[in-house]
């Protein structure tokens, strides 16, 4: 394994872990802002505060789907540094891009709950989510390759084949964009079966 004091290009982990988990943290918490409170004017009643309610499903669907999202790229990032002590310029902005694409899902989430049934912006939210696969995929085979992670764990395995599978699921929702725009995104609910069936093939062994 790579040691700090071989080169001035190698950092300790610790303070870009403390970046990373602010900015999800921030990025997560943003991302209600995207469901606001219907503004619901004439006379009201239960029928019509309804209807008002009704139209924050498609924003409160996206808003669930993208914190999920949000947590699974945190804690594949979390299992990766934990198995990392120090990290090069180039790591640190393959990870910076990667932040870049991060911190861009509040808005892209936004525009897709407010206007899922247009092609734009659903295509903008897919390329968001892609741009994170591929860099997340880019980030945890530079770090194999450089041999900056202690041992390639079946756990690493298993979260580059659920990445492999994520990036798939994006260029997929981006062609489907065009053809069922309002439900594209649902593709990424395969996601979490699509883990546990790995997991019980034992694919990381």
């Amino acid at each position: 394994m790579v040691k700090l004091e071989d080169s001035e290009n190698y950092k300790p982990t610790q303070r870009f872990e403390t970046l990373v988990d602010g900015i999800f943290a921030i990025a997560m918490t943003l991302l209600v802002l995207g469901l606001a409170v219907p503004n619901i004017n004439g006379s009201l009643s239960n029928m019509v505060v309804q209807n008002a309610f009704s139209t924050l499903l498609p924003s409160f669907f996206v808003l669930v789907l993208s914190f999920f999202l949000l947590f699974v790229f945190w804690n594949a990032h979390h299992r990766l540094f934990n198995q990392m002590e120090i990290i090069d310029t180039n790591l640190l902005w393959i990870n910076a891009v990667w932040l870049l694409f991060i911190i861009l899902v509040p808005f892209s989430a936004s525009a897709l709950g407010h206007y899922g049934g247009y092609i734009l912006p659903s295509v903008i939210f897919n390329l968001n989510m892609l741009g994170i696969g591929i860099l997340n995929d880019q980030n945890k085979r530079y770090a194999i390759r450089k041999k900056f992670v202690q041992t390639v764990t079946s756990d690493l395995k298993i979260h580059l084949y659920v990445n492999n599978v994520f990036i798939l699921l994006s260029l997929l929702a981006i062609i489907l964009s065009f053809i069922i725009t309002g439900w594209s995104t649902i593709l990424y609910t395969l996601l979490l079966p699509m883990n546990f069936v790995f997991r019980r093939l034992n694919w990381g062994t």
